[in-house]
């Protein structure tokens, strides 16, 4: 598929041996009508709107209201990612994100992690913690970067932004005073540390002022990693009060294909009232004392055996 042209592409056909006219029409308007055998079996369904599939992650930017430049989805729930759904000429992706449609006007720019709240369980259960909602006052109490570990987070390997599916996870800097409760907060500021990166290859592609959305049960019912996120990007984050945005996403941008709205006026009044925290300036130089450990770990113990 072309971004541009918005058809295939040619020069990827031509390398598998295929024409155009081998392949499915593009195009994302509604289709209607059934063949007969399928007309007889379904009668209730001959008049049916039919339209094509969508990406869940751009489905969750459009339900958690992550529509224009202005805002940029960040989503955490077993995994996470970080999306920015607007419309307009496709840039060059930065080396390190993917970018795609959601048809032929939005297109989709981000970066998407293998950790998030898969490896927060991971740490609580193997390290015997109680659960995360027991420990809010105690990991809030904690100093930003004051445990001097340096986590790489990479359990399930490296996406964004490396790609080094061979990568394994590292904790470095343990003591003897070292406690389960600050593994754990090292393991929550480690997983902001990657979304920053992400985010700032985000931010160079396309520039501008924005507020984070965020999704997903591993963020929005985890308040001192909230804080953490907003206080690592060094931006505003307003949590998304829907519970499953990408069924929802998908329901608005049914209901723009329908006729029944722009999808921007349909999805953006969702963030309306939503609880929004603010970066606490003070913290942002331990970030980025952090941010510059886990790095260079990751170049000792992954960009070199790459």
């Amino acid at each position: 598929f072309h971004h541009e042209t918005l058809g295939w592409d040619l020069p990827t056909l031509e390398a598998v041996g295929l024409q155009p006219s081998q392949l499915s029409a593009i195009g994302d308007e509604p289709a209607s009508g059934l063949r007969a055998t399928y007309a007889r079996r379904w009668p209730a369904l001959t008049r049916a709107a039919w339209l094509p599939a969508w990406g869940d992650g751009a489905c969750s930017n459009v339900g958690s209201g992550a529509v224009g430049t202005d805002r940029l989805a960040l989503m955490v729930g077993t995994s996470g990612a970080m999306r920015l759904l607007w419309e307009g000429m496709p840039p060059e992706p930065p080396q390190g994100l993917w970018l795609y449609r959601l048809d032929r006007r939005r297109l989709v720019l981000g970066g998407a992690l293998s950790e998030g709240g898969n490896f927060i369980d991971w740490v609580c259960h193997e390290f015997r913690l109680p659960p995360l909602d027991e420990l809010q006052e105690a990991l809030a109490a904690c100093q930003p970067g004051a445990h001097g570990l340096v986590w790489l987070p990479f359990l399930a390997g490296e996406r964004s932004p490396g790609w080094a599916g061979h990568a394994r996870a590292t904790l470095s800097g343990l003591h003897l005073d070292t406690t389960a409760l600050e593994v754990l907060r090292a393991a929550l500021e480690a997983v902001a540390c990657r979304f920053v990166l992400v985010y700032r290859l985000i931010q160079a592609a396309v520039p501008g002022e924005r507020l984070i959305v965020g999704s997903g049960n591993g963020l929005v019912n985890n308040p001192v990693w909230a804080q953490i996120m907003a206080d690592a990007l060094g931006q505003p984050l307003a949590l998304s009060p829907e519970p499953e945005a990408s069924l929802r996403g998908a329901a608005l941008v049914t209901l723009e294909r329908l006729g029944l709205g722009s999808l921007e006026a349909l999805a953006r009044p969702s963030l309306e009232g939503a609880h929004q925290i603010t970066p606490d300036p003070d913290h942002a130089p331990a970030y980025e004392a952090m941010l510059a450990r886990q790095q260079a770990l990751y170049r000792l113990l992954v960009a070199e055996t790459s």
